[in-house]
C-alpha cells in the first residue's frame, strides 16, 4: 500500500509540473475581430454617416444664395388701360445677392474645419470600440485560461482525495481529510459552472461589439503572452497630442471658430444685390388716334446693405465667436491635462503590474510549486500531514489564478492606455 501511494503522489507531482506561465505567440484572432469590428460597429457607421452629413454642408456653406425671379406691371392706370400710359410696361427681372468678396471662401472653410471635426469622431468611436473589443477578448481568455487551471487543479485534487481515501482505508489517515478534499473539488465544480456562464456573457458582448446576429461563435481566444511596452511617459504623452482623437477633434474645432471669427468680421462689409428687368410695353395711339410705337425699356440695378447698426450687431457677434473660441480653447487644455493624467497613472499602473508579474513568473509560483513538491515528498513518508499538503496544492492554485487575472489586467490596462494616447503600441 505504501508503494501504491508513494506512486499517487507522483503521478500528482508531475500533473503541478505542467503548469508553466504562457510564452507562445500571439495569434492573428484578436486583429481579426478587431477589424470587423472597425467595419461593423453601428457606434462607428453611425459616426461615419455623421460626418458624410457635414461633409455635404461644405459646398453648401459656400454657395451662393439662389436668384429671385419677379413678374410685375409698371405704372398701370386704375382703368387697366396698357396703351394710355408711356411708362406701362409689363415687366420681369431677376436678381442675385453676392456677399462681399472672401465672405463664401471663409464660410466654406469654417465649415470644411467642422466637417474635419466631426470626421475626429469617427476615430473617437474606433478607439474605445478597440479598447472595448481587446477588455472583452482579454476577459474571455482569461476565462480559459481559469477554466484550464482549474480544470487541471480539480484533477490534481482528485488525486489527492484518492490518496486520502488509500490512507483512510488502512488505518493510516483521518476522514477529515478525505471530506476536506472533496469540500475543495465541490468548489471548483462550483467555480467551474460559474466561468461556463461567464464565458457565455463575455462572448455575447463581443458578438454585441461586432454587430452579429443570430449565432455567433467566437472560439477560444489566443492566450495570453506578457510582453513590455518600451515607450516612456514623455513619448506617451507626446504621441498624445498628436494622435488622440479628441484633442484632434477640438483642435479642429478651434480652427472653425478661428474661420467664423474671419466671417462675422467680414459682416463689417456691405454685401450687393444685382438687379436686372425687361419692361415690355404695349404700342399706344396719338391725339390724332394714329398708333404710336413705343419701345421696351431695359432696368439695371445695384443695391448695398448699410451695416450701420455694427454696436447690437457685428460688434456682439465678433465677441460672441472670440468667447466661443476662448471656451473651446480652455475644453482643449482641460482634455489635455485630463489626458496626461490618464497617461501618467495608467503608465504608473503598468510598471506596477510590470513587477508584480516578474515576481509572480520568478518567485511567487517557483517557490509554491517548490513548497507542494517538498510537501508531497514530506507526505510520501508521513512528515506532513495531509491538510498541510491540501493547503500547498490549494496555494499554488490560487496563486495560478491571480497570475491570469494580473496579466489579464495588465493587458486590458494596456489597452486603455493605447486609447488614451490614440495609437497602437509596438510591444518587445
Amino acid at each position: 500500500m505504501g508503494k501504491r501511494i508513494h506512486f499517487m503522489c507522483l503521478s500528482v507531482l508531475f500533473s503541478f509540473m505542467l503548469f508553466v506561465p504562457a510564452e507562445a505567440q500571439y495569434k492573428a484572432q484578436l486583429d481579426a475581430l478587431i477589424q470587423e469590428a472597425l467595419a461593423s460597429n453601428p457606434d462607428i457607421l453611425a459616426a461615419k454617416e455623421r460626418h458624410e452629413v457635414y461633409a455635404e454642408r461644405v459646398p453648401r456653406a459656400g454657395a451662393l444664395e439662389d436668384p429671385m425671379l419677379g413678374f410685375g406691371i409698371v405704372s398701370l392706370p386704375s382703368n387697366f388701360s396698357f396703351r394710355e400710359e408711356d411708362m406701362t410696361m409689363k415687366e420681369v427681372s431677376i436678381s442675385q445677392m453676392l456677399p462681399f468678396p472672401g465672405k463664401r471662401a471663409a464660410m466654406r472653410a469654417a465649415a470644411g474645419e467642422e466637417a474635419e471635426a466631426v470626421s475626429k469622431e469617427v476615430d473617437e468611436k474606433a478607439v474605445n470600440v478597440v479598447r472595448e473589443v481587446k477588455n472583452a477578448y482579454w476577459d474571455l481568455s482569461h476565462i480559459y485560461r481559469s477554466t484550464e487551471v482549474t480544470q487541471r487543479n480539480k484533477g490534481i485534487l482528485e488525486s489527492l482525495a484518492r490518496i486520502a481515501e488509500s490512507q483512510y482505508s488502512v488505518g493510516e489517515g483521518i476522514q477529515q481529510d478525505v471530506l476536506k478534499a472533496q469540500v475543495e473539488i465541490s468548489r471548483m465544480v462550483d467555480e467551474l459552472i460559474m466561468l461556463g456562464q461567464q464565458r457565455v456573457a463575455q462572448e455575447a458582448r463581443i458578438c454585441s461589439l461586432l454587430n452579429r446576429s443570430g449565432d455567433c461563435l467566437i472560439g477560444e481566444p489566443e492566450e495570453l503572452v506578457f510582453r513590455k511596452y518600451p515607450m516612456t511617459l514623455q513619448d506617451l504623452q507626446r504621441d498624445a497630442l498628436e494622435a488622440n482623437p479628441t484633442l484632434a477633434r477640438m483642435k479642429n474645432m478651434i480652427d472653425a471658430k478661428q474661420k467664423e471669427l474671419r466671417v462675422a468680421k467680414l459682416d463689417y462689409y456691405p454685401d450687393f444685390r444685382v438687379r436686372f428687368a425687361y419692361g415690355q410695353r404695349d404700342n399706344g395711339r396719338d391725339e390724332m388716334g394714329l398708333e404710336m410705337y413705343r419701345r421696351d425699356m431695359l432696368t439695371g440695378m445695384v443695391e448695398v446693405n448699410l451695416p450701420i447698426f455694427t454696436k447690437s450687431k457685428q460688434d456682439r457677434k465678433v465677441a460672441e465667436t472670440l468667447a466661443d473660441i476662448r471656451s473651446v480653447e480652455a475644453q482643449y487644455n482641460n482634455m489635455k491635462n485630463e489626458i496626461f493624467f490618464m497617461i501618467a497613472n495608467m503608465s504608473s499602473m503598468l510598471q506596477r503590474a510590470e513587477r508584480q508579474l516578474d515576481l509572480y513568473r520568478t518567485g511567487i509560483i517557483p517557490q509554491a510549486g517548490a513548497q507542494l513538491k517538498s510537501a508531497l515528498s514530506a507526505y510520501t513518508v508521513n512528515k506532513v500531514d495531509f491538510m498541510s499538503l491540501l493547503d500547498s496544492q490549494m496555494t499554488l492554485y490560487r496563486y495560478e489564478l491571480e497570475y491570469h487575472g494580473a496579466l489579464t489586467e495588465y493587458e486590458k490596462t494596456l489597452a486603455s492606455l493605447e486609447a488614451a494616447v490614440g495609437k497602437q503600441f509596438i510591444r518587445n
